[in-house]
């Protein structure tokens, strides 16, 4: 496995050349771009979402911020999403996939797939130790690598692989006293983040993108986002 992966494009079609193969069924569930924060937009986005990955510059204010929230124990979610460490630098889209499709119900991936397989294997292992059990299995780095490849960017190299975006996803999830919350899930975090209420994950993603990350960047506009949502009609 190598040691340092190609960083994936932030394209439905890459996501979608990584997921199918691994265990996510033609329908009914799909990746959608969405093209604007604003309100009258996200209407556009297919329902319902399952879950939102989001591409920001992980540098400066914004990391720092993150830095800052992380050492406060009263941030972290506290209830029950798969999550998983990230120890493979450039793996971002990879983990940030795997959080996604793998906090949704068995019955939305493919019986005997290699997302089920994996999260099956997974589930009675700490956050490092599903890492560790990531770093032993190849199917992951060969999906990796064949859809960093097959993007419309040109794939990098060299000092160029060091790059400072980095992807993240969001997921609703119940807290110990059943209330939904949405969550953040970034393997370099220190571990599952709670952003707060939730009622409309997309909407309260975007709410804080918009409030709290883009207002960070320091200019920076390298944001992408992506919803794991219904077909398009």
């Amino acid at each position: 496995m190598p040691s340092k992966w190609v960083p994936l494009e932030a394209s439905t079609e890459v996501f979608t050349d990584w997921a199918r193969p691994l265990g996510l069924p033609e329908k009914p569930l799909s990746f959608q771009d969405v093209w604007s924060l604003d309100e009258e937009m996200l209407s556009f986005v297919p329902q319902p979402v399952k879950a939102v990955l989001l591409l920001f510059p992980g540098r400066g204010k914004i990391q720092d911020l993150r830095i800052k929230e992380d050492a406060v124990e009263g941030n972290r979610f506290k209830g029950d999403v798969w999550y998983i460490k990230q120890q493979i630098p450039n793996a971002c889209g990879s983990i940030g996939l795997l959080h996604a499709l793998l906090n949704l119900p068995e019955s939305d991936l493919e019986k005997d797939s290699k997302l089920l397989q994996f999260k099956k294997a997974s589930l009675p292992l700490d956050a490092q130790k599903k890492a560790d059990l990531l770093d032993e299995t190849d199917f992951f780095s060969e999906a990796h690598t064949a859809t960093a490849q097959s993007g419309q960017s040109e794939v990098p190299s060299g000092a160029a692989l060091d790059v400072d975006n980095h992807f993240i996803a969001f997921v609703q999830a119940k807290n110990e006293a059943g209330e939904t919350r949405l969550v953040e899930l970034d393997g370099n975090r220190a571990g599952p983040f709670d952003c707060g209420p939730s009622t409309d994950l997309l909407r309260d993603t975007a709410k804080l993108v918009r409030e709290k990350y883009i207002p960070n960047a320091e200019g920076d506009v390298s944001f992408s986002m992506i919803a794991l949502a219904g077909e398009a009609e």
